[in-house]
């Protein structure tokens, strides 16, 4: 079973990405839910976590600079997936400079899911 984190700060999100799952992934998986950083740092700690789905742009003005780095600071060995409507700032350019798995325009999420995006792990 995939164990998948969604840090996000809208929980509309994830009630789109869990039905996104539902519909097009056919592996079994457990979705978790973290709407601040914090809980998702919680969450790291205290649960399997085997690919996080991270929202880009969260509360208090934290960016994926902010977010990338203290999620890593907990498990470096843990796949992130950014996720964005606006993958134009300089730092999304290039999963290289956060060091990240992977860049993902929310758009274009279904499509990539459905194409192995959570193959990751």
């Amino acid at each position: 079973m995939l164990n998948i984190l969604l840090v996000d700060d809208d929980p509309v999100e994830f009630r789109l990405i869990d039905r996104m799952l539902r519909d097009i992934y056919k592996e079994d998986y457990l979705l978790r839910y973290a709407d601040s950083l914090e809980k998702a740092e919680v969450i790291l700690k205290t649960q399997k976590t085997d690919i996080i789905l991270l929202d880009d742009k969260l509360s208090n003005g934290r960016t994926a600079q902010d977010s990338v780095p203290a999620l890593k600071t907990i498990n470096e060995n843990v796949p992130m997936i950014l996720i964005s409507t606006d993958i134009n700032a300089a730092y999304l350019k290039d999963k290289v400079i956060l060091d990240v798995y992977d860049i993902v325009d929310k758009f274009h999420l279904r499509k990539r899911i459905a194409d192995g995006l959570l193959k990751a792990n």
